[in-house]
């Protein structure tokens, strides 16, 4: 079967597909919708209020209430005072002043707090009106003389800006508090962190001269020991005891002996730790043993109520 091609015009043969016009949108509404969608992304990223009213009520009553129950408010931000001085102790008096000025710890927390305290103030001034100043000078020839050689002339620039962003859907508020929140954090921290290093620092200090008393009756132990072990070998040489009696005495005295050397390292340790906390070189801190030491614990009266217990910030 054959198939006759019909030829087509050469008017249409070349005809090519028409082009839709584009439709571009005004400038006008370019930035219309360009300022909609800031302005939605905005409101999308400012953060939820807490409801309040959603939190479950407290209890009004304690199992086995007797009307003794009182309500005890945070009193964490209390000044704790010098309370390392009822021990009556000069060395532990010093040890704690210069724990506070010289401390790692306490410094590090002190940075921290003023790290805080400049991002709440680069927060406020976010909120305040932005004024900046700007000056240049340069000097060159004169791009705009015929003659040669040209003149040489000096250009002084002198630019003011102010800018002020409006806070529409609470951004910058919100960031404020932030940074007001985390600064009195950063706060609280530095003078927990100064109240444990103060009780630490009593804590050892306290420990090592528990360690002298003990060593030094180790010590007078591993003596007596000694003077009888003389005694036994000379009783030995006089046939009066057997060498057994001896090995025995020896062996209470190398014993005694060890224990002894066990304190002295145990108190080598609580010396650097001592050390660590008040700021100084392990290898240079030494602190003597005192002979005349005696311990003061201080007094705690009975029927201390337990409102107390709000100062710790972990209740607070």
């Amino acid at each position: 079967m054959n198939h006759k091609l019909t030829p087509q015009p050469q008017s249409q043969m070349n005809r090519q597909p028409r082009r839709q016009p584009s439709r571009r949108l005004p400038r006008a509404s370019l930035v219309l919708a360009t300022s909609l969608s800031v302005l939605l992304a905005a409101c999308g990223s400012a953060p939820p209020h807490a409801d309040l009213g959603q939190l479950p009520e407290p209890p009004a009553a304690f199992q086995g209430d007797d009307n003794r129950w009182t309500t005890a408010a945070p009193a964490d931000a209390q000044p704790r005072g010098e309370w390392w001085r009822v021990y009556g102790d000069a060395t532990l008096d010093g040890l704690v002043e210069q724990a506070g000025v010289r401390s790692t710890d306490i410094a590090v927390a002190a940075a921290r707090l003023a790290q805080a305290q400049a991002a709440l103030r680069q927060s406020d001034a976010d909120r305040s009106p932005q004024f900046g100043l700007n000056a240049g000078a340069q000097r060159g020839t004169d791009p705009y003389a015929t003659g040669l050689p040209r003149p040489i002339v000096s250009q002084l620039s002198l630019g003011a800006d102010l800018s002020y962003e409006l806070d529409l859907f609470g951004r910058l508020a919100s960031a404020s508090q932030a940074a007001s929140l985390d600064a009195q954090a950063r706060a609280a921290l530095l003078q927990n962190t100064r109240l444990l290093v103060q009780s630490r620092v009593a804590q050892t200090y306290l420990a090592l001269r528990a360690t002298d008393e003990e060593l030094a009756l180790v010590q007078d132990t591993v003596q007596s020991y000694q003077q009888t072990e003389h005694l036994v070998s000379r009783r030995l040489d006089a046939g009066d005891v057997s060498e057994l009696d001896l090995m025995r005495i020896r062996t209470e005295v190398a014993a005694t002996e060890a224990d002894a050397l066990a304190l002295q390292r145990h108190r080598q340790a609580l010396e650097h730790a001592l050390a660590a906390l008040v700021g100084e070189v392990a290898s240079t801190f030494h602190l003597p043993a005192d002979a005349r030491w005696q311990h003061a614990l201080p007094h705690i009266p009975a029927g201390i109520p337990a409102t107390v217990l709000s100062r710790r910030p972990d209740v607070a």
